[in-house]
């Protein structure tokens, strides 16, 4: 027989095996908020992999395995956003959201490196433009500094890079017998499944690509530019609506109002901690409350309360708002490989004297972007490989998906990557923001990474989104 027959013939043979799975390499555990029993192991790699000697990484890796006996040989992986957050914290989330997947398919989830309990690169660095040491620029750097001495401690953070991480991906692919694998990768996580994509394109069966990162975009000079144009469009659809534009007939210019008034006074306001009843005292200033208002366009939900807790703050009510503010929780991504990822993938994209005119007239302005600027010049830079930036080309089914108020990776992002990919369709998922989902999203998943293929996808559920809805009094507030 032909050798290069020969070859395809066991690749099928492999490929239609029923049963093949991690079992031998992982052992039965329980996680969090996960009610089943599901599998967990360690592997570990080369820091530097090029090298392939010295220190070495432990990956956290889970697997939630398939229900049925008869398992696709090709499981789901899911790559994360934020850059990044540890995918193993969404265990029970698709223990629950993909049950017409797992029949036969496992999900496989890794902290990748620098993530979870893959050697985090976690430090104290402030990122909340609440902390006064973020907000002076000595301080500020000095922090940054303190953060990477402490880190190089137990990592070469050169080797804190998406290209390395890919190359992780593969190599525990490789190990736990899986032929090929389906992609599911969210905002950051997108930009790593193209990367894995192109780096291992025979082993992706499928790929699905929510809120898409692209790789020859400077998204991080455009990021204020794309938050603005989506509050000035969640002002908009207000205003198409009878009763918020009753309630609120001149919310842009109240918001601008407030945002002025708070940039030349913070205001300090007392209010009880939601869980614990705690009083505490919370500043708010311009910074503050630009943040609150990026960190709400991510969703719906979220948008739902803004113009109510705009025009009250406006009025000089600040209750409501101090309360949304003492609320916040803490982040999931580790700072250290944060920094790597972003002084590596993202800040090298523009020179840095762009960014005065990038965030002119925007609500968020310029300071956060410099924070992240000053930060990548103190930062240990690694490689990237020749045409990284270049965007993939593949004929690998993709189906591409952005929120049609994604403030973060806007619609034009998405229909830029799915011209590079020969076998993608992109959808436009209406009244949603930045990795907005619900049962609608992931059926559409399923069902695409189901049959490996776009033919015959169902997309009807999409219609029957209902506009978005605003709080117009005090006692509709939900979030």
């Amino acid at each position: 027989m032909n050798p290069g027959l020969l070859a395809l013939v066991l690749l099928a043979s492999l490929e239609a095996t029923p049963g093949r799975g991690p079992t031998d390499k992982l052992t039965p555990c329980r996680v969090s908020e996960v009610e089943e029993e599901v599998l967990c192991g360690r592997y570990e790699v080369y820091e530097n992999r090029a090298a392939a000697t010295g220190r070495k990484i432990g990956l956290n890796v889970v697997v939630l395995p398939a229900k049925t006996a008869d398992v696709a040989p090709d499981p789901l992986v899911f790559l994360a956003g934020g850059g990044v957050v540890p995918a193993t914290s969404y265990a029970p989330y698709f223990s629950r959201a993909f049950p017409d997947l797992r029949r036969r398919r496992d999900i496989l989830l890794i902290d990748q490196r620098g993530s979870g309990a893959s050697n985090a690169l976690e430090c104290e660095l402030p990122t909340d433009p609440a902390n006064a040491e973020y907000r002076d620029e000595a301080r500020f750097l000095e922090a940054v500094r303190r953060c990477r001495k402490e880190l190089e401690r137990k990592a070469d953070l050169r080797y804190y890079t998406t290209p390395v991480a890919m190359d992780d991906l593969d190599e525990v692919r490789g190990w736990l017998g899986y032929p090929r694998l389906n992609l599911l990768g969210v905002s950051y996580g997108t930009k790593a499944a193209m990367v894995y994509l192109r780096q291992h394109p025979e082993r992706v069966r499928s790929m699905v690509l929510h809120g898409v990162v692209p790789l020859d975009v400077p998204m991080w000079l455009e990021f204020p530019r794309s938050y603005q144009q989506a509050l000035d469009e969640v002002f908009a659809a207000c205003a198409r609506q009878r009763g918020c534009h009753d309630a609120f007939p001149n919310i842009a210019q109240e918001f601008s109002v407030l945002l002025k008034r708070l940039a030349e006074k913070a205001v300090k306001v007392k209010v009880s901690k939601p869980k614990t009843g705690q009083e505490v005292e919370v500043p708010i200033d311009a910074e503050i409350l630009s943040g609150f208002v990026g960190s709400v366009l991510f969703s719906a939900a979220r948008i739902h309360d803004l113009p109510l807790l705009i025009h009250l703050a406006h009025a000089g009510d600040y209750q409501p708002l101090a309360r949304r503010l003492a609320a916040r929780g803490e982040s999931r991504i580790a700072k250290g490989v944060y920094l790597s990822i972003v002084c590596n993938d993202e800040i090298p994209q523009f020179d840095a004297a762009a960014v005065p005119a990038a965030t002119a007239g925007t609500f968020v302005g310029a300071f956060r972007l410099g924070r992240e600027v000053l930060a990548c010049g103190e930062w240990a830079r690694g490689w990237l490989p020749e045409g990284y930036r270049a965007p993939v080309r593949s004929d690998v089914p993709a189906l591409v998906l952005t929120g049609a108020l994604d403030h973060v990776t806007p619609p034009r992002y998405g229909e830029g990557v799915a011209r590079s990919l020969a076998n993608a369709r992109h959808l436009v998922l209406p009244g949603r923001g930045h990795n907005d989902t619900d049962p609608c999203v992931s059926e559409i998943e399923q069902a695409f990474v189901a049959a490996g293929g776009l033919e015959g996808l169902e997309t009807s559920c999409l219609a029957k989104t209902e506009d978005l809805s605003f709080a117009l009094r005090a006692d509709e507030l939900v979030n």
